[in-house]
C-alpha cells in the first residue's frame, strides 16, 4: 500500500481516478509543519473505506 509514501514531497496515489486534482504536496507539509513541533503525525486505512489522518503536537516543550 502506498501508507509509507504519503508523507513523501509531490507523492501522488496511482490507483485513483485521474480526474483528482493536486500537486502531491498536501500531506507533505502537514508532515514538515507537524515535525518541525516536535509532533507526530499517522493515518489509519481500511481499503475500500477510507482512511483517517491523525496527529499530535505536545503541550510543552
Amino acid at each position: 500500500e502506498d501508507q509509507h509514501q504519503l508523507f513523501e514531497r509531490y507523492y501522488r496515489v496511482m490507483n485513483q481516478p485521474q480526474t483528482v486534482s493536486g500537486f502531491g504536496i498536501g500531506l507533505y507539509l502537514c508532515a514538515e509543519i507537524i515535525k518541525r513541533h516536535h509532533g507526530r503525525i499517522w493515518l489509519e486505512s481500511e481499503l475500500g473505506k477510507g482512511s483517517t489522518f491523525y496527529f499530535s503536537l505536545p503541550l510543552e516543550q
